[in-house]
This record gives structure tokens, C-alpha cells and sequence, in this order.
């Protein structure tokens, strides 16, 4: 069975990733000793709140303005199939106790956040190549720069501690 997402649809997969972002980070800050890395997870949990709230705020804007505005492109075989695959993919743990354990091996975790950024880059990437809308497409851009931003700051985390 072929299935095909909408774009309000593709905004509540992101604002789901960013959620759990959220709750994976806040966890590694509960867990770690370690101060600079505790503000680091912090800014990451904090970023994740921006984004998840950007989405819903995207969100409201397609319910509410662009009822008229398509996105043919969410219907594309290719585009489908990839975001399938994110859906069909945990990034996150899926149960508290998984979170509760990875966030306690800070390698683990950190290799956790650095998929999990990738896959953010990589959804992201794929939708600005697709989308129309030159707000939507600023925004994404700006979202890919701050989850590269991540990126540093997590490899920093793996080659300092």
C-alpha cells in the first residue's frame, strides 16, 4: 500500500521529531554531571522547543490562510517514499525507560542526537528542494543552519568527553 501525506501532515511528523527531541535532551540534562555538557544539552532541548513551536505556528497558518495553497510535491512517489521511511524510523527511543538508559551512556546519547539531527537535516533538505512557498522555504533554511549548528555541538561533546 502506497502512502501519501499532505502538508499539514508533513508538519506534525517534524513537530513530532522536535518533540521528542525535546524530551530526549531534557532527559540528558537531568542525567549528566558533567556542567558544560549540561548546557549544552539544554540549548539543544531549548532549540527543539523553538522548532516545535514554529511548526505549530506553520501549522495554524496552512489550517487557517492556505487552505488553497497544494503541495502536489507531498504526493510525488519519491518524496513519499522517503518521508515513509521517517515515519517508518524511530530516532528517538520510543519508551522512557530506552531514553532513561541512553541518556545515562553520554556516548550513546550523543551518537542518538547526531542520527537524529541528520534525519532532521535530511527531511528538511528534501522538502526545500520540493517546496514552492518562499516563506516556508526561508524557514526551512534557517532550520537546516541551526540543526547543523547541532551537529558542532554534539561532535564537540564525542571528541571532548
Amino acid at each position: 500500500m502506497d502512502i501519501q501525506f499532505n502538508s499539514l501532515e508533513v508538519l506534525k511528523m517534524a513537530m513530532n521529531i522536535e518533540e521528542q527531541g525535546k524530551k530526549f535532551y531534557q532527559k540528558c540534562v537531568e542525567v549528566n554531571t558533567e556542567p558544560k555538557v549540561k548546557e549544552i544539552f539544554a540549548q539543544l532541548r531549548d532549540d527543539e522547543k523553538e522548532h516545535y513551536q514554529y511548526f505549530k505556528d506553520l501549522l495554524a497558518q496552512f489550517d487557517e490562510a492556505d487552505k488553497s495553497t497544494t503541495r502536489d510535491y507531498l504526493y510525488n512517489q519519491q518524496v513519499n517514499g522517503y518521508l515513509k521511511s521517517l515515519v517508518d524510523t524511530k530516532v528517538f527511543p520510543s519508551t522512557e525507560e530506552a531514553t532513561n538508559d541512553i541518556a545515562h551512556n553520554l556516548e550513546e546519547a550523543v551518537e542518538m542526537g547526531i542520527d537524529a539531527e541528520k534525519n532532521s537535516l535530511l527531511l528538511y533538505q528534501e522538502l526545500i528542494e520540493v517546496e514552492e512557498d518562499d516563506d516556508t522555504i526561508e524557514a526551512l533554511k534557517k532550520l537546516i543552519l541551526e540543526e547543523k549548528r547541532h551537529l558542532v555541538q554534539l561532535r564537540n561533546i564525542k571528541n571532548n568527553y
